[in-house]
């Protein structure tokens, strides 16, 4: 079955490989055929991790595909589970009629046990699914992105409008990207707001914080600036 979204059906070559015909078992095609691949790190650094940067670029180029699929799997599959126990009011767990129907919880678990998914995992295609009619899934960007939107205001509009990376310059959605735009803590703090809210977070821990506060006073030069900010001259130092 093909989502009429997001394409995934083997064999598809305007949707996987294009009009040219590049698909099949050779899905992983050189960088030259998809002329929409992203800026790269290869102009910043030698290697990533243990490859060299042009493999980098090319196994992300692949990879880009590789998401973009399964992000069609999985809203694929939230539409599946929302024809077998679609979205009701409060009270939807409840079994219905005589009791000759599975309630929502139950449908779902057992449907999620048939394909080898867990009864979390299809909830949330489920719920995602719901979230994002197909007309407003967003082609390239994928399924965690929407995930994490889903519950933001305007939604739809803001999927709409990727923030640039403050690497690349490039306007894309990420992850953190996401949660940023959702007001959710991000995994990899960037900017100063979210390092500091990081380090208030493990400084909850009264042997961290006591182990940072040492640690600051070992930096005098920070203490001062600290203690400057935190309580200013007005104006009158002299």
């Amino acid at each position: 079955m093909r989502n009429e979204v997001f394409p995934v059906a083997y064999g598809d070559l305007e949707a996987v490989g294009g009009a040219s015909g590049i698909c099949g078992p050779e899905w992983l095609w050189p960088v030259k055929h998809r002329p929409f691949r992203p800026l790269g790190v290869c102009p910043v650094v030698q290697t990533v991790g243990s490859v060299p940067c042009e493999r980098f670029d090319d196994l992300v180029d692949r990879s880009v595909e590789l998401v973009r699929v399964m992000t069609g799997c999985q809203f694929a599959l939230g539409d599946v589970a929302l024809e077998i126990a679609p979205l009701r009011t409060h009270g939807g767990n409840m079994a219905l009629g005589e009791g000759e129907e599975l309630g929502v919880a139950d449908s779902l678990r057992l449907f999620a046990e048939q394909i080898g998914l867990s009864f979390h995992t299809m909830r949330t295609y489920r719920w995602v699914a719901a979230r994002w009619p197909k007309d407003q899934r967003q082609e390239g960007v994928s399924f965690e992105v929407h995930r994490i939107l889903a519950s933001t205001p305007d939604a739809y509009e803001l999927i709409q409008h990727p923030p640039a990376s403050e690497r690349t310059g490039r306007r894309a959605w990420s992850g953190d990207a996401a949660k940023r735009a959702a007001g959710w803590s991000t995994a990899t703090p960037v900017t100063v707001e979210e390092k500091v809210e990081a380090i208030r977070d493990l400084a909850q821990d009264e042997q961290v914080a006591a182990q940072a506060a040492c640690d600051l006073l070992h930096r005098p030069e920070v203490a001062f600036r600290a203690m400057r900010d935190r309580y200013p001259d007005y104006g009158l130092a002299v």
